[in-house]
């Protein structure tokens, strides 16, 4: 089962982020495709049939951006000399684009940290190599090495990239000029027409530009940090070395072992089709904030020391007061928005049997949740309504302010009894896959009963 989002085609190669040379070549390289998001909106262009492509930069119309030469950009990557800069330094704020030589090790270290935070953040993404014969998709023969390159360990791949252009108003304006019909759209409206080999990269663009653009001081020692292996882990910068009797800056313990700060940040997220005991009615919920007569499943973070089935029962139980006996596995879905993976399950309640034993007054996520029926959830599946959200609907959604107020949920309730229906999330959500696999007797098929359920749920006094 392949949800939207997931399937990219894009070999990642990570084992070469940290390969200097090799980034180099498939920085510069003719083939190389650059993503460009404006806020993690990525460039678009609609083709002759309406549908939605990313629209790809070349590295000449970038390469002003991160350095005229691809061999400086990367300098320290693999972890050596790494708190030195590039012979080309930049000074002074971003959009003015000033350059000085410098020679490695000749600024100081407040130089160094106000070129690393004015650096665009630039991620390797991987390179697709569909067109590729069957003889070249092998491993290569040789194991990376400080002079290997795209030739070498992918030599029919095309490089994908992603590069944050939010703060370069003068390249936003060129690029506008220069790719006329070319717009930065917002993912997650804009997505619902765009092929899925194409949303997964977006999606792997727009979740590590998010990371690298959020996380741009240590949060160790509060020094500004800086990115390596090409956008897929950031690092602290050295301290300013003693001098003229002056003490030695403390060394940052995120430069020792392991720090899960210093690499991309994903949330595991578990979001479920709780279903009535008889496995005939499916438990839907919705928040205020959200579109009138929108309904999704249940979902939420999966804690410290929890186990999918756990964060399931706790979840429904606190969200809609239902004990949850029997769980099981459906899919998993990458979810840029920011960075969370999701699980799909399925629980069965225990006892539930009515709205009536539905509560949402215990942690108040909820404004409404109640039961509905195959045959009404079927009749919204088989509308020839297109299920898909506006920009307005999605800031209600992430509830964001100024989105406007949502319907009350007594009025939300007497709308969908004169009208008939309810809205669901659109088919780029796992939710939808969730609750359409169930309305149309498929739920089950990939997980059998039994073989992916867990032991009864416990009494609610010790959930």
């Amino acid at each position: 089962m392949q949800n939207y989002y997931a399937g990219s085609p894009l070999n990642r190669l990570s084992y070469l982020r940290s390969v200097p040379s090799f980034l180099a070549s498939a920085l510069e390289s003719p083939k190389a495709k650059f993503i460009a998001l404006d806020s993690l909106q990525p460039l678009c262009k609609d083709d002759k049939d309406g549908v939605r492509r990313l629209h790809y930069l070349k590295w000449k119309d970038v390469k002003d951006l991160v350095g005229p030469d691809p061999k400086h950009v990367f300098h320290g990557v693999d972890g050596k000399n790494e708190a030195d800069v590039p012979d080309m330094a930049v000074l002074g704020k971003p959009q003015q684009m000033q350059f000085r030589k410098a020679k490695v090790g000749e600024l100081s270290t407040a130089e160094k940290r106000e070129y690393f935070l004015n650096q665009p953040a630039l991620v390797f993404l991987g390179v697709d190599e569909r067109s590729a014969p069957e003889s070249a998709k092998s491993l290569p023969v040789s194991k990376p090495d400080e002079n290997s390159t795209l030739e070498t360990h992918s030599p029919h791949g095309d490089p994908f990239w992603a590069i944050d252009v939010t703060t370069f108003k003068h390249l936003k304006k060129r690029i506008m000029l220069d790719h006329g019909g070319a717009k930065f759209m917002e993912l997650r409206s804009g997505a619902q027409t765009m092929p899925n080999e194409e949303a997964s990269i977006a999606a792997e663009a727009r979740s590590l530009i998010d990371w690298n653009t959020r996380n741009r001081f240590c949060p160790a020692c509060a020094r500004p940090i800086r990115s390596v292996w090409a956008g897929w882990k950031r690092s602290c910068i050295p301290g300013e070395p003693a001098s003229d009797g002056a003490e030695a800056e403390p060394a940052c313990i995120s430069r020792k072992g392991v720090h899960n700060f210093a690499y991309p940040r994903t949330d595991p997220v578990v979001i479920m089709a709780v279903l009535s005991p008889d496995r005939e009615r499916i438990l839907l919920g919705r928040q205020r904030t959200w579109p009138a007569r929108f309904y999704s499943c249940l979902a939420g973070f999966i804690e410290s020391g929890e186990s999918l089935e756990e964060a399931v029962r706790r979840e429904v139980y606190e969200e809609a007061g239902i004990v949850i006996g029997e769980v099981g596995y459906h899919s998993s879905q990458p979810w840029p928005f920011p960075s969370s993976l999701m699980f799909g399950c399925w629980g069965v309640a225990e006892s539930a049997t009515a709205d009536g034993d539905v509560r949402v007054d215990l942690d108040n996520e909820l404004e409404d949740a109640r039961f509905f029926t195959r045959e009404q959830v079927l009749e919204v599946i088989n509308s020839t309504k297109p299920m898909q959200l506006s920009r307005e609907q999605v800031a209600r959604l992430d509830g964001k302010e100024g989105a406007g107020a949502s319907e009350g949920v007594e009025e939300a309730k007497e709308k969908a009894k004169s009208e008939g229906s309810f809205l669901m999330p659109p088919a780029t959500a796992i939710a939808n896959t969730l609750v359409t696999a169930w309305a149309t007797g498929k739920l089950f098929n990939q997980h059998p009963s039994g073989v992916s359920s867990s032991p009864a749920a416990p009494a609610a006094h010790k959930m």
